[in-house]
């Protein structure tokens, strides 16, 4: 699997992941579920040689969080914006070819 093929796969976790489990009916279930779903994304992205793509993913995951976890349109906002540096990173010439 070469590194591109890893960081489209840990960015499909990220969209994949149950940010509002807490919110579930059972959350033990729902707890015990994200948090091995977050404990599989770490053990993935572990196996990118490239430390800063691997940082960046790192990252991204907690600003996804944050943005999840947030009502603040204000806030959303600049998580969004920092979403859009971070994968500007990742994907570097595809930002430069879209603008």
């Amino acid at each position: 699997m070469t590194t591109m093929d890893k960081v489209e796969k840990a960015l499909q976790m990220i969209n994949e992941h149950d940010w509002w489990w807490a919110w579930a009916e059972y959350c033990g279930d729902a707890r015990d579920k994200a948090y091995g779903h977050m404990r599989a994304f770490v053990e993935f992205i572990a196996e990118i040689s490239d430390v800063t793509i691997a940082s960046t993913l790192r990252e991204l995951w907690e600003v996804t969080a944050h943005k999840a976890w947030t009502d603040d349109k204000e806030k959303k906002a600049k998580y969004e914006s920092i979403r859009v540096e971070l994968m500007a990173t990742i994907f570097p010439s595809e930002i430069k070819i879209a603008a």
